[in-house]
């Protein structure tokens, strides 16, 4: 059983249990997470889990009560375990289905491998037709919420009595339910909408099962839903006292109106199914799914204190108290049940806080759920909830996708016909993918990019080019940052800076050049965050993926902005944005890409994070909470300032040797991109971008 535990946690089985959780779709529970957002780091995150199974520390947190209407018109609560429990419950459940199904009995249809409703209607069928002709339809009171904890973990005992199986089934079946009014503690009953509960509600009628099944009736059981079958009316009549008493002992009760004798002639409905005579007709489909409605979102999130209390003998009374009574627990005292209470700021989104300018030759789909279709030369936008929105197609240079946004076939053709590029990004901004022709490729550009992978000379030199433009424009924000402040370490970091850039003209190997440029990365930073004046924001180091803190948030925002803007360009000019040189990696990253942002991340992102923090255009209060890998992110509000912001950067007008007037950044970026390209086709030394003074 010692491999039970390591196969339950092991990251293949959490791996699969998270891929039929996510094919369920469903809601975020009390913590907020929703599976866009647990796909976004899904790797780390099963890792995480896998730590807290191995250490015996993990816990769940409470359910979310939801209700829904069913098609009869009645509303159903709804117990909805956060994503990661669901997970954990799932990995669990594909260890332990196939050890106690061995014990379930033939008559139970529900929630098994290769038998369905379908099948619990022939078998009725089948017993009737060998003479089975009376009828008790049963149904339970409220099954779900009137399952005994105790019996049911002395039940699951009798398949497997392991103690870490039994404390994690023990947890979930107790775990405390977010009401409008507080945390209730249930003292009986499963939660519906728990993946672990429908095997759970099997075990449970086991016994029932194997009792009737026992004697001369026949019974079809499907979760708690079930006819019993007999030959006789008197035989039927006696059944019915007999089933009552054996729920009654498992603390259920045989509902009084929903209960009733009939036999085949007079005919009765089950599972969808109308049984009358010879005859089974349908009558209406069995939904085996349960699938949320949208509910009002609560402005916090529950989640696991940091630091556990032992809570006093007065609050212990108190919730002792109230549990009794099945009274709420009111937020003051979650602490004491170990939780935190997690405000969520609510924002308040309109399509007016980014509106399309001809300037903006960027166009940002960040708002979930728009439509994008095209009519007469114009793309039309349709947020959910608001007014549509008209841009000619041929303003627009590339698009951007972030999360959920639909394009229709008429979008993606005018964008490959048009030489638009498509970037689709993750709400948070990670780089997922791009459309675009490849009919657009400079097939003589790539192969010369192909050719010179193998040149380690020219490779060097490029490199080279890159890490100096990287440093002089750094050293040059540094310089202009602190020519009123005059901080002493900033000076220090600068002369180091300026010692590295006489070096790495003489160094002979990438590895050496790249040792520099880390150094002088550190120093950079190191004095860029001592220019920092907004007390609101403290930066310490570069951290990354996920970024841990306000300022990192928007640096790497900030980058991955950059990145996409220099990506659509290397498209544009038909060149393969894989192929780099300075960055080398076996796994296939747009190294080309990432290699010619390098001289334009201090002059347009970091100049643009420290203006929009020192002049408090951006707030600490704008970011969200560190979620479990302490990643720190924008808000959807302050996302669509930032958006804004570096769009009107990346129009600011600059200097370029190519070209006698000033240009924007995104003009100069381009036309990197083409010196690149003449570097390749030319045999001339790329030059790299230089921010004036």
């Amino acid at each position: 059983m010692f491999k039970l535990r390591q196969k339950f946690f092991s990251l293949d089985n959490l791996d699969t249990a998270w891929k039929k959780v996510a094919s369920n779709k469903g809601c975020a529970g009390v913590d907020g997470e929703t599976l866009e957002k647990f796909a976004y780091r899904k790797e780390q995150n099963l890792k995480n889990l896998q730590e807290l199974l191995k250490k015996g520390d993990y816990r769940p947190l409470p359910l979310k009560q939801l209700f829904i209407t069913t098609k009869k018109g009645t509303r159903r609560e709804l117990r909805i375990p956060t994503v990661r429990d669901r997970i954990i419950q799932q990995a669990l459940l594909q260890i332990l289905h196939p050890i106690v199904e061995a014990d379930f009995e033939d008559c139970s249809f529900a929630y098994r491998p290769h038998r369905s409703h379908q099948m619990a209607a022939l078998t009725v069928a089948k017993w009737r037709d060998q003479g089975y002709d009376w009828v008790l339809d049963g149904d339970i009171v409220k099954y779900f919420d009137n399952i005994l904890h105790k019996r049911l973990i002395e039940e699951l005992k009798e398949s497997v009595d392991l103690a870490w199986l039994v404390t994690l089934i023990n947890a979930w079946i107790t775990v405390p339910v977010l009401t409008e009014d507080g945390l209730i503690i249930p003292p009986k009953g499963i939660p519906q909408g728990a993946v672990i509960s429908p095997l759970l509600a099997n075990v449970y009628l086991d016994d029932f099962d194997e009792i009737v099944s026992d004697s001369d009736l026949k019974l079809i059981r499907y979760a708690d839903d079930f006819v019993v079958l007999s030959r006789s009316r008197k035989r039927i009549l006696q059944a019915q006292s007999e089933v009552r008493d054996i729920l009654e002992e498992m603390g259920l009760e045989l509902h009084p109106d929903k209960t009733e004798i009939t036999n085949f002639k007079r005919g009765f409905r089950f599972l969808g199914q109308v049984f009358t005579e010879d005859l089974m007709i349908p009558c209406q489909p069995i939904s085996e799914k349960i699938h949320c409605q949208t509910q009002p979102e609560r402005d916090f999130h529950l989640i696991h204190t940091d630091n556990f209390t032992y809570p006093t003998a007065m609050q212990l009374a108190l919730l002792e108290s109230l549990r009794e009574k099945q009274h709420p627990i009111p937020p003051p005292l979650y602490v004491v049940l170990g939780y935190q209470v997690r405000p969520v700021e609510k924002v308040v989104i309109t399509s007016k806080e980014l509106a399309w300018s001809p300037k903006m030759a960027s166009l940002y789909l960040v708002q979930q759920g728009t439509n994008v279709k095209k009519e007469q030369g114009r793309f039309i936008l349709q947020p959910p909830k608001e007014e549509s929105i008209e841009i000619p197609v041929r303003e627009i240079e590339r698009i951007l996708i972030y999360g959920n946004i639909q394009i229709s076939t008429s979008v993606i053709e005018t964008c490959l016909n048009s030489h638009i590029p498509v970037i689709f990004l993750s709400q948070l901004g990670e780089y997922k993918g791009h459309l675009y022709s490849a009919e657009s490729g400079d097939l003589d550009s790539q192969l010369l990019q192909f050719e010179y992978r193998d040149n380690p000379d020219f490779q060097l030199e490029m490199a080279k080019s890159l890490v100096e433009g990287k440093l002089r424009n750094s050293k040059q924000l540094l310089l202009r940052l602190n020519r009123k402040r005059r901080l002493e370490t900033v000076a220090a970091n600068i002369t180091a800076i300026s010692s590295h850039l006489e070096t790495i003209g003489t160094v002979d190997s990438l590895d050496s050049l790249l040792g520099h440029e880390g150094n002088s990365a550190a120093n950079y930073f190191s004095a860029w965050g001592n220019l920092l004046v907004n007390p609101g924001f403290v930066f310490s180091e570069r951290n990354r993926q996920p970024p841990k803190d306000p300022v990192n948030s928007l640096l790497s925002f900030g980058y991955t902005l950059l990145f996409n803007n220099v990506m659509s360009l290397i498209l544009a000019e038909g060149m393969n944005p894989y192929l780099g040189n300075l960055h080398r990696s076996q796994e296939k990253k747009p190294e080309l890409a990432l290699d010619l942002m390098e001289e334009f991340r201090s002059p347009i992102t970091d100049s643009l994070v420290i203006t929009l923090i020192n002049k408090q255009v951006l707030k600490p209060t704008d970011f969200t909470y560190p979620d479990e890998e302490g990643g720190v992110y924008l808000t959807e509000t302050p996302r669509r300032i930032f958006l804004r912001e570096f769009e009107e950067r990346m129009n600011q007008e600059v200097n370029h040797p190519d070209v006698q007037s000033p240009v924007s950044y995104r003009r100069a970026i381009h036309l990197q991109v083409q010196r690149y390209k003449h570097c390749l086709l030319e045999s001339v030394p790329y030059q790299s971008f230089l921010r004036a003074h």
